[in-house]
């Protein structure tokens, strides 16, 4: 086995009124830019972190222009934003759509060149980025624990990675998230799921990230029904909070797989959400990787809940899918997106791309077009 590596450098804090723990990480001469959403701007959720920042930094700006599935003008946009505020330390509220912009502007306004020549050049970061504070309001992308950022340019969700994107840190407070929708919890939970369960097949996973997956798992069964039925139940908030962020950092380690390279071109030609895109793909995906690794799914249906013990491994394996497709269904996520193919011709093209993304590369099974494109059939429940 290859000599393999883990690496963390952001500082978590966790619980209610964590939010708080931005007094203790900016200081009074900070100008700080907030990078969030139009839609947590109206539901109050920004004034909430700005209330905590307010007189005790030498310059507050919010910038609230951030796409659901962020683009490269998102960023340049942004960045014109902090450089015109003179911006020492960035802010990020949402999901992972401001967090991927957030961590954009960070190392853009330190190191030269421009987003293209780190996203399509593979430019490496010379320089630390300004210093990085996010506050997920979302408990799905895992962003607040990866070394990376998704951003859609050319029409596809292209990946920056770099130590130098990991924020300096990242407060988990469950009361930013008590007025998330309960359609949001379920597509960004499932999200979180999808990201724990590649995690724990992938190939670049390791003991690190296999307990942080398999705890993150735990927490999604035990929680992510409640915080859908219940927004404001703050300890099923908090535990979805801690599944998402361990669920990030092992995805981010680990790798990723099948479903999230299809779930690439879903959101980038169609504008699916990302939670959601996953959310249809995963069952799929499951099934699919379960001849190479049924052990790994038995493992997991046992962290859902299922009882496995008298069930070969193959068996419990198709629990653990059949268990994920209960949660779908009680979510109220629809199983297909048979409403939203366009034209049949993108089924071959969207296989195409997702079977070269290089995330596919750790995926336990060999990916191939035939068999991708077969998959997003099942998707868009599309017979010729």
């Amino acid at each position: 086995m290859p000599v393999q590596r883990f690496f963390l450098s952001t500082e978590f804090s966790f619980g209610p009124g964590a939010r708080k723990e931005l007094t203790r990480l900016v200081q009074a001469e900070d100008r700080v830019i907030i990078i969030t959403d139009a839609g947590l701007v109206k539901a109050g959720v920004v004034a909430m972190v700005e209330e905590v920042l307010q007189g005790r930094v030498a310059g507050l700006e919010v910038f609230s222009q951030v796409s659901v599935n962020p683009h490269a003008a998102d960023v340049e946009a942004a960045c014109r934003a902090a450089r015109t505020c003179g911006a020492t330390a960035v802010v990020a509220v949402g999901g992972g759509s401001p967090m991927d912009v957030a961590k954009m502007v960070s190392v853009l306004l330190t190191n030269p060149g421009t987003l293209a020549d780190y996203q399509w050049e593979r430019k490496p970061f010379t320089r630390p980025g300004l210093k990085l504070i996010v506050l997920p309001t979302t408990a799905g992308t895992g962003s607040e624990g990866t070394a990376t950022a998704v951003i859609i340019d050319r029409d596809t969700k292209q990946g920056i990675v770099g130590d130098e994107l990991l924020p300096r840190a990242a407060l988990l407070d469950p009361e930013l998230m008590a007025s998330l929708p309960p359609a949001i919890t379920a597509t960004t939970g499932m999200d979180a799921l999808t990201h724990a369960v590649e995690a724990l097949v992938a190939r670049g996973a390791n003991p690190f990230t296999n307990a942080l997956a398999a705890e993150a798992v735990r927490l999604i069964a035990k929680y992510l029904r409640r915080a859908f039925a219940c927004g404001d139940d703050l300890e099923a908030r908090e535990g979805m909070a801690l599944a998402s962020t361990l669920a990030g950092v092992a995805m981010d380690q680990a790798g990723l797989g099948v479903v999230h390279a299809m779930a690439g071109p879903l959101s980038s030609y169609y504008n699916v959400p990302h939670g959601l895109a996953n959310a249809v793909v995963l069952p799929l995906g499951m099934r699919y990787n379960l001849v190479a690794v049924p052990e790994k799914y038995a493992f997991i249906a046992g962290l859902l809940g299922v009882p496995v013990q008298n069930l070969t491994s193959r068996a419990a394996a198709l629990e653990a899918v059949r268990a994920v497709q209960e949660l779908q269904a009680d979510l109220q996520i629809r199983p297909t997106l048979k409403d939203d193919l366009r034209d049949p011709a993108d089924i071959e093209k969207f296989a195409r791309e997702a079977v070269a993304m290089f995330i596919c590369r750790a995926n336990p099974r060999v990916v191939s077009a035939a068999d991708c494109q077969r998959l997003f059939a099942e998707v868009f429940v599309y017979k010729e």
